[in-house]
């Protein structure tokens, strides 16, 4: 693949480890609409969107509101923000990226408040020029919107310059989508020999 001046990066489950974290949040939301979740079920929900999410357990469309205010509201619990960690090769990374003078954003389904939050936590602010959540877009991936959104704000829309790093199917889509490259990581090997993918953000370097 050739290399790219813009690195653009999913949040969850790609610099950061939110699987703990997002239990309670998921949990809050259907708590309050009287449906209970598991652990396994909250793992999957995080690779998909929140319409996706409310659609796939049949909420009510007069619940829809709430449950994403609740959602929203639950990221920024103590309890959530206390369960999010750092994969260990992503400091290095952004390191190294930002040696390069690489460009750097966050593009995510999760909001660009607690996004930024999250950043500051771990002093990684700096780091990032953008950050691009789900209160600044209509259409979630795999809809090409938030990418060409952040490409947008950047005021740099040449998509050849640029690469999305995500580890979901939806980020893949969203990446083809909107015409750019793109990188799925797969730390636990889940997504088998169908698609390219790589184990760690330590395997991205070579892109740049």
């Amino acid at each position: 693949m050739r290399k790219h001046d813009i690195f653009i990066f999913d949040f969850d489950g790609t610099l950061v480890d939110t699987k703990e974290s997002l239990v309670p949040v998921y949990r809050a939301g259907f708590d309050l609409l009287g449906m209970k979740v598991s652990e396994a079920q909250c793992a999957h929900f995080m690779h998909h969107n929140l319409l996706e999410t409310m659609q796939e357990m049949n909420v009510d469309p007069s619940d829809y509101e709430r449950f994403v205010l609740k959602v929203v509201e639950a990221l920024d619990y103590e309890e959530s923000i206390s369960l999010i960690k750092p994969f260990p090769e992503t400091e290095k990374v952004l390191q190294k990226l930002e040696k390069e003078r690489k460009t750097l954003i966050v593009v995510s389904g999760n909001s660009s408040v607690h996004i930024k939050k999250v950043l500051e936590k771990f002093r990684w602010s700096h780091y990032f020029k953008l950050i691009v959540g789900s209160d600044m877009y209509k259409h979630g991936k795999p809809s090409p919107e938030p990418l060409l959104l952040g490409l947008s704000l950047l005021g740099d829309q040449d998509k050849s310059k640029a690469v999305y790093i995500g580890d979901s199917k939806q980020d893949r889509l969203s990446a083809i989508a909107a015409g750019i490259d793109w990188v799925l990581v797969d730390r636990d090997g889940s997504y088998g020999n169908k698609i390219p993918t790589i184990r760690s953000l330590d395997e991205a370097e070579e892109l740049a």
